[in-house]
């Protein structure tokens, strides 16, 4: 692939609901790029924020294509994006990410064949299209499972944790949505996560490692350096080096994972844009995932990623916004960070806190003295040795 360069001046399209949408505006800006972003609600954000805004839903092909024509290159801002928007957009201007990665990582199925090419370790699942399927395949996956639909765009509210037999009849209602799959749920002790940026060349420049810790499969706290075992850490980036040799992508994706007390490494997913865990980079790094992924998109050669600080990040929702208000004038130390998004529910995540430090204990320490997030699963304790599988 011939490396394209953008240069100052030259026009970048933004297509995104999410946190991260306004967050690449603001990137791209600072690097000198004129930036247009495209949404449903003019009031948003990343629109706001950009030098220009078309206003349009998913459908408008016209207001598409237009928006397409005025960008040199459009990026997504996240795995929610339409896959048939991506490819409508490509027809008329440069999509460096590609629809490829995001199609795979939104469809269960497609991204559990990707990672048995890789010969990787996933959660045992099998494919669930009736009642029957649950049952005959119940004893190969083991209680607990977790039946979830294949499309991971209709995953609210319509996936069923089973713990018991009694618990399968539940499922009856929900498979008439479609193919769901059954998946055993790992008992873990840790999770990582590593970003990687991939350039125009196919070349790959990792972050360091992130430990995360996650409620309902949402980061909650993410820090940096983390804990993690010699091996277990070679295990991790030699996969994140093989997803990045075998995709189709530009930009920084993640790879998240699993680690058991007997060290085996679990993939978990693929985020095939800028994620929640790469945040703590802002506050820890010489560069922040945003910075790393509009480089690899203009086509400017990648950074070194290196720790300056040890760092932690917090997320907190708008029900937990009152005790933010009270450590607003009690913590010196917190960096907060809003998104401003619109609409939201009480459990909806609606910003972050940033804090450095010596070392990360404390930071957690100090976290959890608050009791902001004391329904939050345990902060894993000192770790020995372990090895990976």
């Amino acid at each position: 692939m011939a490396n394209t360069v953008l240069y100052p001046g030259d026009t970048i399209g933004v297509i995104g609901n999410s946190a991260n949408a306004a967050m690449l505006v603001t990137t791209a800006r600072k690097m000198g790029l004129r930036v247009g972003a495209y949404g449903a609600d003019e009031t948003s954000e990343a629109l706001q924020l950009a030098d220009f805004k078309a206003v349009g839903s998913n459908k408008d092909s016209d207001k598409l294509q237009h928006f397409a024509e005025s960008c040199a290159a459009v990026v997504y801002d996240s795995d929610q994006v339409s896959t048939s928007v991506v490819k409508f957009l490509a027809q008329y201007t440069r999509i460096p990410q590609g629809s490829d990665m995001l199609e795979m990582m939104q469809d269960r199925l497609l991204e559990r064949a990707f990672f048995e090419q890789l010969n990787v370790n996933i959660a045992p699942y099998a494919t669930i299209i009736n009642l029957d399927d649950v049952y005959q395949s119940i004893n190969s996956i083991g209680y607990p499972c977790v039946l979830k639909p294949i499309q991971k765009e209709w995953s609210r509210g319509r996936e069923l944790v089973i713990k018991t037999q009694t618990d399968i009849a539940k499922a009856a209602g929900l498979l008439d949505w479609g193919t769901y799959i059954l998946e055993s749920q790992i008992a873990y002790d840790r999770e990582y996560a590593i970003v990687v940026a991939r350039d125009q060349e196919g070349n790959g420049q990792a972050f360091p490692i992130t430990e995360t810790q996650s409620v309902d499969d949402r980061p909650v706290r993410t820090w940096v350096p983390a804990q993690v075992d010699d091996a277990v850490a070679s295990e991790i980036q030699r996969i994140a080096t093989e997803v990045a040799k075998h995709v189709n992508y530009v930009g920084v994706f993640e790879v998240s994972f699993y680690l058991t007390s007997s060290g085996a490494i679990y993939v978990k997913k693929i985020v095939p844009a800028p994620s929640e865990t790469g945040y703590v980079f802002n506050a820890a790094a010489n560069v922040t995932e945003f910075d790393q992924h509009l480089r690899a998109i203009a086509g400017l050669p990648l950074a070194s990623a290196k720790i300056l600080t040890p760092a932690v990040t917090a997320a907190f929702t708008t029900a937990q916004l009152p005790a933010m208000r009270t450590q607003w004038q009690l913590k010196p130390n917190w960096q907060f960070t809003f998104y401003h998004l619109k609409h939201q529910e009480a459990d909806d995540i609606m910003g972050h806190i940033s804090v450095q430090g010596d070392n990360i204990r404390p930071i957690l320490d100090q976290l959890d003295d608050t009791g902001i997030w004391s329904n939050d699963a345990a902060v894993p304790e000192e770790q020995g040795p372990t090895s990976a599988s």
